[in-house]
């Protein structure tokens, strides 16, 4: 996501003990830890609940049949009899001289 390198992280963070000060960055590195694995739970759950609603509608709708129903409507059975006349070897049609 964020293309940083080792180089780019140290940077960050002497700027971070100089803002922030020595005595006040495990505090904020602690909170943003706490905070980052709260979002982290949130997502989660909403992914969780988002798909059980998914799954919930699917089984409601009883779409596997729906599926079956369009793919078994819209099949075209194409029914093609040629004589063996109307066929060269290699199986190729021939054109009719006519």
């Amino acid at each position: 996501m964020f293309d940083i390198g080792f180089f780019e992280l140290m940077i960050i963070m002497g700027i971070a003990v100089v803002v922030i000060g020595p005595q006040n960055l495990p505090k904020l590195a602690k909170a943003i830890g706490k905070g980052w694995g709260e979002f982290q739970r949130t997502f989660s759950g909403l992914k969780q609940e988002v798909m059980d609603e998914a799954e919930g509608i699917k089984q409601s709708v009883n779409i596997d049949a729906l599926e079956q129903d369009i793919s078994a409507a819209t099949k075209i059975d194409v029914d093609v009899n040629l004589s063996e006349a109307d066929l060269d070897i290699a199986g190729d049609l021939r054109k009719n001289s006519d």
